[in-house]
């Protein structure tokens, strides 16, 4: 970013050590007690054919490194790929940012190290064509499927945090073993997650219980509350926790209403959600905005645009955090209009609606380089040369893009070549980055939309 306000192309880091070593600091604590992140970056090779012959390198960990290494290389690779520590926690809550540190403190037989291990292992065994680490995953998550009921059966006598962490994770691990005819079964694990929080299965009733105890504590209403909020938007009227609940309301309103004089009704609600969300975006801080950083020329050749390539803008996040929420609150957003647009229009700016939801996309496009590439200002120097992106980013980037990516793509008012490229990201995402619901979902037809997010 400082490279950005100076006009001048930014290098890149010099080290690995810049994301392996993360400083931790808790509340009243100093310099010299901080923990020291272990994250690394996979470095291990796709398997390949032998030289000169179309036979695959055998499947074998190298003799220097013990099954027991291999584990906690695998930890540290899922520290790197799923964990975002934020360096401003006034703008970003990061992304299981304390889960390190309490897997740390548990130790590498915890429950929680094999959950970790079983995403990492499962997430990167199907990229790099490794059956062996696609089995070790599996092993961890057989392993822990006993554990995990036993605590959803007896909360009191497991340890709560560790097994809410646990059972979301063999949710991620359901999501990244998904195929066309395995779907996965990740929902089976959010419901176990929500008996152990009390909660409803959507994720919607977490934010509702989140701000039924923000409500029930007027003295705390200067306080963040809910989990798209942070202390640099908290003057705000309107979190995105707020919208997405009003969102909720509305479209089960939409689908239990039968007589035209309450759909009627329910349009003027409707518009007047989407005139919330309009001001939720303008009044976002500048540092929170995203920032063009550079931009995609036309006229690139091949019939089809690589994940990444679509020409126009490129933007840059504080974090993915951040890409993440405004992508969130533009799936959201596309939602709310096309449920407009399917509504008895008594205003007739149907058209301006559209046109507001292709500036949605737009926006959308222009974050998907900096949420699937390692090294944004590389992607960007190398763009006259490439024609795909090589080094992918952080597995988080593409868990947090690929339901916006969906919901995009199945917008019914946009360009058919738009909601292709959407498809071919998801499929990037899947190949790639080793998440195999997006590539499930670039395939899949038929899904209500509403209710597959909800």
């Amino acid at each position: 970013m400082r490279c950005i306000k100076a006009n001048r192309t930014c290098g890149g880091y010099e080290s690995a050590a810049v994301f392996v070593f993360r400083p931790y600091e808790a509340p009243g604590t100093n310099i010299s007690s901080k923990f020291l992140s272990q994250a690394r970056k996979c470095s291990m090779p796709t398997r390949a054919p032998i030289p000169g012959t179309d036979v695959l390198s055998e499947d074998i960990l190298p003799a220097e490194i013990s099954q027991a290494q291999s584990n906690e290389l695998a930890l540290r690779a899922f520290f790197y790929d799923y964990c975002i520590v934020s360096t401003n926690p006034n703008l970003s809550r990061g992304f299981l940012s304390g889960l390190e540190m309490m897997a740390h403190r548990l130790g590498p037989q915890s429950d929680l190290a094999k959950a970790c291990q079983a995403v990492a292992f499962g997430s990167h065994g199907k990229p790099l064509n490794r059956p062996q680490l696609v089995a070790k995953a599996e092993m961890f998550h057989q392993e822990l499927l006993g554990s995990l009921a036993e605590a959803i059966e007896n909360p009191a006598s497991a340890n709560a945090t560790e097994a809410k962490l646990v059972a979301m994770l063999l949710g991620l691990y359901q999501i990244i073993v998904a195929t066309e005819s395995n779907p996965g079964n990740h929902v089976s694990h959010a419901k176990g997650l929500a008996a152990l929080m009390g909660s409803g299965h959507s994720p919607l009733s977490l934010l509702s219980t989140r701000q039924s105890a923000y409500v029930m504590s007027p003295k705390t209403r200067s306080q963040v509350s809910g989990i798209f909020s942070v202390p640099a938007l908290s003057c705000q009227k309107d979190s995105l926790d707020d919208l997405l609940l009003s969102l909720d309301q509305v479209w089960r309103k939409f689908e239990a209403s039968l007589e035209l004089k309450g759909l009627n009704s329910l349009n003027e609600e409707a518009i007047q959600l989407e005139r919330r969300f309009s001001r939720w975006q303008d009044s976002r801080n500048t540092e929170f905005k995203p920032t063009i950083i550079g931009h995609v020329s036309k006229g690139r050749s091949g019939s089809e645009t690589a994940a990444g390539y679509w020409p126009g803008r490129v933007d840059t996040y504080f974090d993915l955090y951040v890409a993440g929420v405004w992508n969130i609150f533009r799936a959201a957003r596309l939602l709310l209009i096309v449920l407009i647009v399917n509504l008895p229009n008594t205003t007739g700016d149907t058209d301006s609606h559209i046109r507001t939801a292709n500036c949605i996309v737009e926006d959308m496009i222009a974050s998907i380089p900096y949420h699937l590439t390692d090294n944004l200002p590389a992607f960007l120097s190398e763009l006259a040369t490439s024609i795909e992106i090589t080094d992918p980013g952080r597995s988080v980037g593409g868990l947090l893009l690929m339901h916006p990516l969906y919901v995009a793509s199945k917008m019914p008012f946009l360009p058919e070549k738009v909601r292709k490229y959407m498809l071919t990201c998801l499929s990037w995402i899947g190949s790639n980055m080793g998440l195999g619901q997006a590539g499930v979902l670039a395939t899949v037809s038929g899904v209500i939309i509403y209710q597959f997010i909800s």
